[in-house]
């Protein structure tokens, strides 16, 4: 017994050590080995009626630009991707852009999906951007298309045949939060361009989130805004959020819109982005503190030389840990580009 003990006391505290060393290696893995890659990606891109000649010009850029940003932010090879215009003059007008482009209708959006459902292997990624015009009726946000138009309950039912392992459905109309719960899944990623039953304007997602895909973002650009050292669909949300905020204040008009996320199968989404928007510096007029006397020294705190300043406020020093159970997290482990 006592020559046995000899013999495995040794061994045992060997192999706990190199297990210890195991689990400290894995500890000190950058995050961005966290993140999830898919085998391939297909991408739907589905634009409703444009409604007029002004949005109809805007709406077949931001499709033309999708296109572009779908190969070269998404890694979807051209065979796999699928395009809708809204109109035939839209249709001539993307027919270089994609093969085979097809006009939105009932119809044909039920048969692109199944279509996903059927090629997207469980490995793969499907990303689903809508595009377009939206109207209430009853508790039912009708997508405007040719022909009949359909509601959020009709498209959840036929995107229950999509099932590989990367979802993301983006809703870039108004009354699109309506959208959300229906689609909700422990798999998907849902983002609506605002909320429910409150934001009912023409919405500046589509072109903001089609500009960012093709790298030619107005005023910002793709990059690593949380700092996890990847480059995912969250960094592109709150990319494209920052695009949103910009974009309503060089006009100077009160925000209209409102973007959700959803990724934790909850069916509610969230304003992840809030915590990233710049915030607008408090002037001294605007300030309610009495003015410095003069020879006083200001004793308030100086701001953090973390903070970064640009034309539209200042970026906070976000540093927020992602739990599982809260929207964006999975958004974070979906890779969209390499590394930085």
């Amino acid at each position: 017994m006592i020559r046995d003990y000899l013999f495995w006391c040794p061994l045992a505290i060997v192999l706990l050590m190199l297990a210890m060393g195991s689990r400290a290696a894995n500890a000190e893995e950058p995050a961005d080995h966290k993140a999830e890659k898919v085998a391939q990606r297909w991408v739907l891109i589905a634009c409703g009626l444009p409604g007029d000649e002004e949005h109809r010009e805007r709406l077949t850029n931001a499709c033309r630009q999708m296109v572009a940003g779908a190969q070269a932010t998404l890694g979807a090879q051209s065979d796999r991707i699928r395009l809708l215009a809204g109109d035939e003059t839209m249709q001539q007008a993307l027919s270089a852009e994609v093969e085979n482009v097809g006009i939105c209708t009932k119809e044909s959006m039920a048969a692109a999906i199944k279509e996903l459902g059927t090629s997207a292997k469980g490995s793969d990624g499907c990303w689903v951007f809508l595009l377009g015009h939206a109207h209430l009726s009853g508790r039912e946000s009708q997508f405007n298309v040719s022909g009949p138009d359909f509601h959020q309950g009709e498209f959840a039912q036929w995107a229950k045949t999509i099932n590989c392992r990367e979802q993301v459905f983006w809703l870039t109309m108004p009354i699109s939060g309506f959208w959300i719960k229906p689609l909700s899944g422990d798999s998907r990623v849902i983002i609506s361009a605002t909320e429910a039953d409150l934001e009912f304007t023409g919405t500046e997602m589509p072109y903001a989130l089609a500009q960012v895909l093709a790298g030619k973002g107005e005023f910002y650009s793709l990059e690593d805004v949380d700092r996890d050292k990847s480059l995912t669909l969250l960094d592109l949300y709150l990319t494209v959020n920052r695009e949103i905020d910009a974009s309503f204040k060089t006009l100077s008009q009160l925000q209209t819109e409102h973007a959700q996320l959803e990724d934790n199968g909850d069916g509610r989404g969230s304003e992840v982005q809030t915590p990233y928007l710049p915030i607008q510096e408090e002037t001294a007029e605007e300030s309610d503190e009495e003015p410095t006397a003069e020879g006083e020294i200001e004793e308030s705190e100086p701001p953090a030389e973390t903070l970064k300043r640009n034309p539209f406020g200042v970026f906070p020093d976000v540093s927020r840990t992602l739990e599982s159970n809260m929207d964006g997290y999975r958004s974070q482990q979906i890779l969209i580009k390499q590394p930085i």
